[in-house]
């Protein structure tokens, strides 16, 4: 909703008009405001991800730091940002990044499987694994997911964890499989 010229002028004019229309015109206003800054800072965060994926990561960080700078509580821009340092082989600070965005947003899966892989690649094995049991109670039949956490098992030598969840994940495949159409 577009903010008209009247009340633009009422708002304007708070000072000089004793009615409740400079209170109207100046809430409409800020509301006006208020989406403008989110898709700003919506339009921060999707240009960092095309950056991203253009492979221009630091111009995506760039963006991606406007975005929270506006808005600093927003958890996907701090999740991307932290995806797009972890391109840059820069674990540790992605890592605080992905722990700020669950922060946030306990329940944002997202952050937790970036940061399973920043662990994993830090050779952090047992927190990658932690983190992807969190993922993995919200969504049990994921087989790339059990297939994910049995890598880990194996380079930490559970190796009987490891083939448990090899072959949970083989057998969700086969399940799969055989449920489709034919």
């Amino acid at each position: 909703m577009a903010v008209n010229e009247d009340d633009w002028d009422s708002c304007a004019r708070a000072a000089e008009l004793s009615s409740d229309r400079p209170i109207q015109g100046c809430t409409a206003v800020i509301k006006a405001g208020e989406r403008m800054l989110a898709h700003l800072v919506a339009a921060y965060n999707n240009r960092g991800l095309a950056f991203r994926s253009n492979g221009e990561v630091d111009r995506a960080i760039e963006d991606y730091d406007q975005a929270i700078r506006l808005m600093p509580d927003y958890h996907v821009a701090i999740n991307n940002r932290g995806v797009a340092l972890m391109a840059k082989g820069e674990f540790d600070r992605a890592i605080a990044d992905f722990d700020r965005a669950i922060q946030l947003r306990p329940d944002y899966l997202a952050a937790f499987g970036a940061r399973a892989a920043a662990y994993a690649r830090k050779g952090q094995f047992d927190r990658a694994i932690a983190d992807l049991d969190v993922i993995i109670k919200v969504d049990p039949k994921n087989p790339l997911l059990i297939r994910e956490r049995g890598a880990m098992k194996a380079k930490l030598g559970d190796q009987i964890g490891a083939d448990a969840d090899f072959r949970r994940a083989e057998a969700l495949v086969s399940r799969e499989v055989q449920q489709r159409p034919r």
